[in-house]
């Protein structure tokens, strides 16, 4: 028996089991987001998290598929105790990890409390409306109302399950017995025609109509429509069976013993003793755009005793929190007049942050420790002359040729990113660079013309480069964008719309050897082939983003592309009118007349007929500007900071017609665009600097921007620090093989230039957006490499062999490749939308999340350069080996940190906003999963379980679990935070998982077959 219980224990205390329940959970987690696609979030959560056994369900039997959350998390309480209880001895040194189990031990409680108390219900107002009750989201009842007293009602309900068992149910305030004929957890109603058999329904609303069963959806945009045939018996004759349902919005009346009832089938409610009155909701929208802004509700609270009556904002970010319910603000519906708010109730809603609280602090201090002793041991192994210190004999100072090249080299490329800084300037006589500084409102964002040219030409085919017609001659952005503007018919002749799908050239009639490139093509021969794009185009709108074909996506794309192009060309000239700026030049001076003579004409007058007509033809042509056109040019004349002020060309001049006078901005467009058609310099400079002098004296601070984001796009700092990290990446890799001095610093120094630029760009970014560093995805890759190369650097500061800054080289090239191919989808510097509009979390949570990928990559990419330079070389000697081994175990430990703490902040953000800390969204679960790798990382090798050659390996699996979560859960289309299926991007996430899974499979490769720890090589 002794040896039993003691098996027991040692089985409950161990590593070994701590590290199996991490990894079942994990795939728990990731099996469970993939189920999303079938179940829904709150599906999932039933069968994956809140069960001891999933179940699947195989030609009607449910067979067990795998240990729920409740058993694993069990499981994992039972050994976290256990061990602590049998192997831990409290210490200041182990205070960390008391502190990080003790904080786990309680979210795993919190998130049980959680998961048996917490309720979520909407409440949906108008304005004017008031409720004193919320209505759930998923569940429903059967409300039986006794309407008889006109001073009150007499409610009964029956919860749904109860309808789901198809029970006979006896109430003691109802004079009858209420039987469940059928019920549907979903069903399409419709009118029964007049053939059809005989209805379950002998009374109500079923006689005419019938609920056809339907399987249920758990999509994001789709609902549930239960219904049911409720009967009614009662001894002496019964009312007869209705057809309920959430689908009649109606309820339904009879008249049975002398009294007055209703029935309807609707979602559950949760009365309170408090009433809340929506006085007003506000939906802002970014200028010229449909992004959400803000969403407010202005909200009166009262209660019947008198002691509450106050007025409360609810907007996101900022939720009431009153008797012990939370209330957010959710949407909205009815054309912004409802709100939609909704309301939590979760007695254990503290509890998370307890225990994320202590988990963080315990982390904090355990790593801490361990960084101020390797610091402490670095110090000391430097000053006794330590290897990593130099690579050259103490007491003597390097030769000045190691330091030479080194220098040269750096000052070369110093005077190469010097020149990519110098402020552009306009060859010819046309000043294009103080055209492209004028500002436009495009997408809620005041930007410099420059960045409408360069944005456009990226998204529509791939670059900024633009030939003419001619195949030699090469335009600036500026100078396309002036042509589509102002000379429609030179401009479509530039073959600007890459097209690589030959289905799609086959629409057009064309083959790739037509275009530039074999891949550009022009308006102009596209033009006889856009019906027919836009017929596949809409036929293809109608396929849901997933399960498009190449071809569906491709012919969006290039129909989004034609279309951005056509606004374009519509901002400034109406559509089909070859002398437009010369005509509205002319009628600026006669525009007073003309409208005396329109209200002449509406007086029944004696009036100038062919002024009124020109007049309205004008009128129609700048509404059609107005609807079509891309660009909102034109600043009101006082106040130029408000966005929301600035309009469009065809609006701004169609209010002329009303004032009588035009927008001294639109007619200086108007000038400049009739100088640029009839290739007048002077003309077309003089009024460009003119709309800059009127500009300068109202709003200085903005074209301040626009300059500087001018400045900004002609450096391409971002492109120049890829080629500087190429460059190191060789130089460090050469130095492995030959000179690792000279090479070696000059490595260092180059990836330290190449940081500080991304830096810089990264830094006016920011000032740029009025954002902290991560707010998309294009900004999440500069940050990724951004960070992983900061910690390279640490690492060959203080190791100085040349593996930092092959790593600095690999990951900084490799995130700014993958930050260009995002950069195709357009600004990069976009709005905002409510939910994410807080500076602060964004400031924290995504800035620690992201460096936390940051980590896991370079701890993955550490990793790949050890089982690379093991395998296939022989220069892992064991001094470099254990020099990698300690970077990734030390990389990793650092990645733990920031990724805990930053899906924290996520929980905490998540809280704030919508009322729950943790929801299982697929980008939380993507967090959840690199938490849990990570740990089980740092788990096996505390437990002998792995050694170097294991540390790498799943260091490397840590690089398919982080490229999981940044890219792949946006493709399942579906949770919170989903960007939509990327075609290119998913493919090259297959190649990525594949090609780490290759590398798995080298590292388990037997270390004998390794050139570095071969016979042979061991013997030399």
């Amino acid at each position: 028996m002794k040896i039993i219980l003691r098996d027991l224990r040692d089985f409950f205390v161990s590593l070994k089991l701590t590290v199996g329940l991490l990894v079942l959970g994990m795939l728990l987690v990731f099996a469970a987001t993939l189920d999303q696609t079938n179940l829904g979030i709150w599906g999932i959560q039933q069968k994956w998290f809140r069960a001891f056994v999933v179940f699947h369900e195989v030609h009607g039997v449910a067979l067990p598929l795998f240990p729920g959350g409740y058993l694993l998390g069990g499981l994992l309480l039972i050994n976290l105790l256990a061990a602590h209880l049998d192997r831990f001895k409290l210490s200041w040194r182990k205070a960390g990890i008391f502190l990080t189990h003790a904080g786990l031990l309680l979210l795993l409680v919190g998130e049980l409390l959680s998961g048996l108390w917490q309720e979520d219900f909407n409440l949906r107002l108008s304005a004017g409306d008031t409720k004193n009750y919320a209505e759930s989201y998923r569940f429903n009842e059967l409300a039986i109302t006794d309407t008889t007293d006109p001073k009150f009602d007499e409610v009964v309900t029956i919860p749904e399950a109860m309808l789901a068992r198809h029970e006979s149910i006896q109430h003691p305030k109802l004079p009858f017995r209420v039987v469940i004929k059928a019920y549907y957890p979903n069903a399409f109603l419709q009118l029964r025609a007049a053939d059809a058999p005989p209805s379950l329904a002998t009374a109500g609303l079923g006689l005419g109509i019938v609920a056809a069963p339907q399987p249920m959806t758990y999509k994001q945009d789709e609902i549930n429509t239960p219904a049911a045939y409720v009967a009614f018996a009662a001894p002496d004759g019964a009312p007869g069976t209705f057809l309920v349902s959430t689908g009649l919005v109606e309820p339904q009346r009879f008249d049975y013993a002398g009294r007055s009832w209703k029935i309807t089938l609707r979602a559950k409610r949760i009365y309170r003793p408090f009433s809340l009155t929506l006085l007003k909701f506000s939906h802002d929208r970014y200028a010229g755009t449909d992004i959400p802004k803000n969403f407010s509700s202005r909200i009166r609270l009262t209660t019947p005793d008198g002691r509450d009556d106050r007025e409360v904002l609810i907007y996101m970010n900022n939720p009431l929190r009153y008797a012990g319910l939370t209330f957010y603000q959710a949407g909205f519906e009815n054309n912004d007049r409802t709100t939609i708010l909704q309301v939590v109730r979760n007695p254990s809603w503290v509890l998370p942050y307890i225990a994320c609280s202590l988990m963080a602090l315990g982390l904090v201090g355990q790593f801490g420790i361990h960084l101020v002793g390797f610091v402490q041991k670095r110090r000391a192994l430097g000053s006794a002359g330590g290897p990593s210190a130099s690579t050259k004999p103490a007491g003597r100072r390097p030769a000045l040729p190691h330091f030479l090249f080194p220098a040269l080299l750096i000052l070369g490329a110093l005077v190469a990113i010097a020149f990519t800084l110098r402020p552009p300037h306009s060859d010819g006589d046309y000043d294009f660079v103080a055209f492209g500084r004028l500002p436009t409102l495009v997408n809620g964002r005041l930007k410099p013309f420059d960045a409408v040219a360069r944005t456009s030409l990226l998204v529509m085919q791939g670059r900024q480069r633009v030939l003419a017609a001619d195949g030699s001659t090469l335009l600036s952005p500026d100078e396309w964008l002036l042509d589509v503007l102002f000379r429609p018919a030179v401009a479509s002749t530039y073959q600007t719309f890459e097209i690589v799908h030959p289905d799609v050239l086959t629409l057009f009639d064309l083959t790739s050897e037509q275009g530039a490139g074999k891949k550009r093509f022009s308006l102009e021969q596209l033009r006889k082939g856009l019906t027919q794009l836009d017929r596949q185009a809409k036929l293809a709108d109608a396929t849901e983003s997933p399960v498009r074909t190449a071809f569906q996506r491709a012919v969006i794309q290039l129909r989004d592309n034609v279309v951005l192009y056509q606004r374009l060309q519509a901002s400034f000239i109406a559509p089909g009118i070859d002398d437009f700026l010369d005509q509205l030049i002319g009628f600026e001076k006669t525009l007073p007349a003309a409208l005396d003579a329109l209200r002449a004409q509406r007086a029944g007058q004696p009036h100038d007929a062919a002024a009124t007509k020109l007049m309205l033809e004008l009128s129609r042509d700048f509404s059609a500007m107005d609807t079509l056109g891309y660009l909102l040019p034109i600043p009101p004349e006082t106040g130029m900071m408000n966005p929301l002020a600035w309009k469009s060309a065809g609006a701004s001049l169609q209010d002329g017609l009303t004032t009588g006078h035009f927008n001294p901005a639109a007619m200086a467009f108007a000038t400049l665009g009739a100088a640029w058609q009839n290739h007048q310099p002077d003309a077309f400079n003089a009024s460009v600097h003119a709309n800059r002098a009127r500009l300068d004296r109202e709003v200085p601070a903005l074209l301040t921007k626009c300059d500087a984001e001018v400045r900004f796009n002609a450096a391409e700092p971002f492109y120049t620090s890829a080629i500087l990290y190429v460059a190191a990446f060789l130089l460090a890799v050469f130095s492995w093989l030959k000179w690792p001095g000279p090479l070696g610093r000059a490595a260092f120094w180059l990836v330290a230039l190449a940081w500080l630029l991304a830096t810089a760009g990264i830094a006016t970014r920011m000032w740029l957006e009025g954002r902290p560093p991560v707010t998309n995805l294009y900004s999440s890759a500069l940050f990724v490499g951004w960070g992983a190369v900061a910690l390279c650097l640490g690492l060959e500061y203080f190791y100085r062999n040349a593996i930092g800054s092959v790593a600095a080289g690999l990951v900084g090239f490799s995130t700014l490749l993958i930050a260009h191919h995002l950069a195709l989808s357009g600004d990069t510097l976009e709005m905002m939308r409510a939910v994410l509009d807080s500076n602060f979390w964004l400031a924290t949570h995504v800035v620690c999340v992201t460096t936390g990928y940051a980590a896991t990559f370079l701890a993955g990419f550490l990793a790949l350069i050890y089982v690379v330079r093991g395998v296939f070389t022989r220069s892992l000697d064991p001094a470099t080996a254990d020099a990698l081994t300690r970077m990734i175990y030390g990389i990793v430990c650092f990645a733990t940190l920031f990724s805990f703490v930053g899906t924290v902040l996520g929980g905490i953000w998540a809280d704030q906003s919508w009322g729950r800390f943790w929801g299982w969204d697929p980008k939380e679960n993507g967090a959840l999963i690199i938490v849990i790798w990570n740990a089980v990382i740092l788990h096996a090798r505390w437990g002998g379980m792995v050694k170097a050659r294991g540390l790498a390996a799943l260091a490397i699996v840590g690089n398919i679990v982080t490229s999981w979560s940044w890219f792949g859960v946006n493709m399942l289309g579906i949770g919170l935070h989903s960007y939509g299926f990327m075609d290119s991007a998913f493919w090259w996430l297959i190649a990525f998982v594949a090609s780490q899974l290759v590398f798995i499979a080298l590292a388990a490769v037997p270390l004998g077959k390794w050139r570095s720890f071969s016979p042979a090589h061991a013997l030399s």
